[in-house]
């Protein structure tokens, strides 16, 4: 589709020098000359216009993922890179917190990926995310959009509190994980196990479907 929408440009802006060219050989009338210079200027409005619907509808096919405004800037830091192949492996696994729902929108590279999943806590303390762990993808980080002014920003977020006897969902426009760099292919139905780290020192286990990138989140 794209091809054919820059092809159709570009003819149409060959056209358009041509026919300066021959109209600029032969001096027209005054009356002529108006109306000559009046098709010229409907013929470009048209491109502009056409160019324009084009930018537009390419911005919209990015997802969801990628229309928050970063509240700052986020280098990548080693924490930020190995949050993915943390060494919490011999945490035990937590009686009380429990992860369900999970879901990944895959979306093509380079965009990142989104996870999303609901956290019960149903003991008598406090708990906190630090760390989430799928192999299948060498950098994963957990983030959280807010929306200030109308604009939408998002932010790393390191420890997320998960109240006790509460719950929290992660879900678009909130707290999310992002997933970046795959590496293997992860077809549309299948599952990756995702490990979450809690502090003190606790996990839970569970497995995310991968979904495609047009899923309604419920």
């Amino acid at each position: 589709m794209a091809i054919s929408k820059n092809a159709n440009i570009h003819n149409t802006i060959s056209y358009l020098s041509v026919y300066r060219a021959q109209y600029d050989t032969v001096k027209p009338s005054p009356i002529l000359e108006l109306q000559e210079d009046t098709t010229m200027k409907k013929i470009v409005l048209s491109i502009l216009l056409f160019c324009g619907a084009s930018v537009a509808h390419a911005a919209t096919v990015h997802g969801e993922h990628a229309a928050p405004v970063p509240a700052q800037d986020h280098p990548k830091t080693a924490q930020h890179l190995n949050m993915s192949h943390g060494n919490n492996s011999k945490a035990p696994i937590s009686n009380t917190l429990i992860v369900s729902d999970c879901w990944i929108r895959s979306l093509p590279r380079p965009t990142p990926s989104a996870g999303y999943f609901l956290i019960k806590n149903t003991g008598v303390n406090d708990a906190k995310l630090s760390n989430l762990t799928i192999t299948e993808f060498d950098e994963v980080s957990l983030h959280q959009t807010t929306n200030e002014g109308g604009k939408s920003k998002m932010s790393m977020a390191h420890e997320i509190l998960i109240p006790a006897g509460g719950e929290l969902k992660f879900k678009p426009g909130s707290y999310h994980a992002m997933l970046e760099k795959p590496n293997q292919t992860l077809s549309i139905g299948t599952h990756v196990n995702a490990e979450f780290t809690f502090e003190p020192s606790e996990k839970a286990i569970t497995t995310c479907e991968i979904k495609p990138a047009n899923t309604v989140a419920e």
